[in-house]
């Protein structure tokens, strides 16, 4: 018995059935052999086809049988490993890619990504210290820094910070990379009268470290808004990154022990690089 894509005049389907031939006349038949890695496909599965075979191949690269750096197979080997069109193999790599678990590099090829990274919404270090705790070099490239009078600011900006004429802020973009990837831009804003020197720092690094080594002020509390939101082309052009790549916005404003709001920053991740995490406890 052979599969119907072996056969000269059966119709053609796109997964082999070991059961079941769709030749019209035995004799016609040619014997089909499988490859060596030939993977069957559930058919009776609600599942589509390009999504079970990217699951498949997501468990590879979880369980670390596809190592990082890995190339994945193409798509003309992975319609003859699975007994499926290139079409359904290419969209199962799109899938994987959406991911973030593979990446594209000259077009045909695909490689295993690097790790992602981790970020926990429950801790008051800020991206710097805890890309550091997790064995991981942190960094930062300045956009923007400049003073900017009260008569420039939002008014997202002045009430967050409790601001009133004629207080001015310190407004700072930077890009954040973890290993040299660029992985977030953080905008940020900073009240003078806090922190009246701050333009003189060195502020490619830990601006958390400044703050609490020469002011005296560190993070006790922070309120954050979470928000899936599409990539604004400038973002898009300072990380290098497709303007239709998937970002979550956090807007938040930190605070010091005394309830004074000290930050106010809209920071914008790669959802591709980057894994979020929250801790709960009962109170």
């Amino acid at each position: 018995m052979c599969p119907p894509t072996s056969c000269t005049t059966g119709p053609r389907r796109s997964i082999w059935s070991p059961t079941r031939c769709a030749c019209r006349s035995r004799r016609f038949c040619i014997p089909f052999q499988r490859p060596e890695n030939f993977m069957v496909i559930d058919e009776t599965s609600s599942l589509p086809l390009y999504r079970q075979i990217a699951e498949k191949i997501a468990g590879e690269i979880e369980s670390g049988q596809l190592p990082t750096e890995a190339r994945i197979a193409s798509e003309r080997e992975l319609a003859e490993r699975f007994g499926i069109s290139r079409m359904t193999a290419r969209a199962a790599i799109n899938i994987l890619v959406q991911r973030g678990l593979i990446v594209r590099r000259n077009r045909s090829r695909a490689y295993v990504a690097q790790p992602k990274f981790y970020f926990d919404l429950s801790s008051l270090d800020g991206l710097h210290e805890q890309l550091r705790k997790a064995g991981v070099h942190p960094g930062a490239k300045i956009i923007v820094a400049e003073k900017l009078p009260f008569e420039a600011l939002n008014p997202k900006v002045v009430q967050s910070l409790k601001l009133a004429p004629p207080d001015a802020v310190f407004h700072i973009v930077r890009l954040r990379t973890a290993n040299g990837e660029p992985i977030a831009v953080e905008d940020s804003y900073f009240p003078e009268r806090l922190f009246p020197d701050l333009l003189d720092f060195h502020l490619t690094d830990s601006i958390y470290g400044i703050l609490k080594k020469y002011f005296s002020v560190e993070p006790a509390g922070s309120v954050q808004e979470l928000e899936i939101s599409p990539l604004e082309p400038e973002w898009a052009n300072i990380m290098g990154v497709p303007v239709d790549l998937p970002t979550l916005e956090i807007r938040r404003c930190a605070m010091t022990a005394d309830n004074i709001p000290f930050e106010y920053a809209r920071d914008i991740y790669r959802g591709d690089r980057i894994i979020f995490t929250k801790r709960s406890f009962p109170e």
